[in-house]
């Protein structure tokens, strides 16, 4: 490949190390990474906090969302004139009985 065709190498980026010794051992360290709902007590107060409600609703789809009913055909294109696709039947016979088959079918356009 050449010189010129490679990507642009990425800046470099310097990250320090996290060290747990230099972190302070009164627990003086807030490690939550999502602030609580609830506001901070303070003495002689009762503070009653519920969950967040729409943290695990499930909302509905858009209207924009769309879906193909059933399945693609499964066909196989065996040239510009011509393909080969299976296909399932059922056909009713006499005495009520069913027949259920699976058709491998074969078109030639002409």
């Amino acid at each position: 490949m050449p010189a010129d065709a490679l990507p642009p190498q990425p800046h470099g980026i310097e990250v320090s190390a996290f060290d747990l010794a230099r972190v302070p051992s009164g627990g003086g360290m807030d490690l939550r990474a999502v602030k609580p709902r609830c506001p901070q007590v303070r003495p002689g107060e009762i503070v009653v906090c519920a969950p967040d409600p729409d943290k695990e609703r499930v909302r509905p789809l858009p209207d924009t969302y769309v879906t193909q009913e059933g399945l693609p055909p499964a066909q196989l294109g065996l040239g510009e004139n011509s393909s080969v696709g299976v296909e399932l039947e059922s056909a009713g016979l006499g005495g009520g009985q069913v027949s259920n088959r699976a058709m491998v079918r074969y078109k030639l356009k002409f």
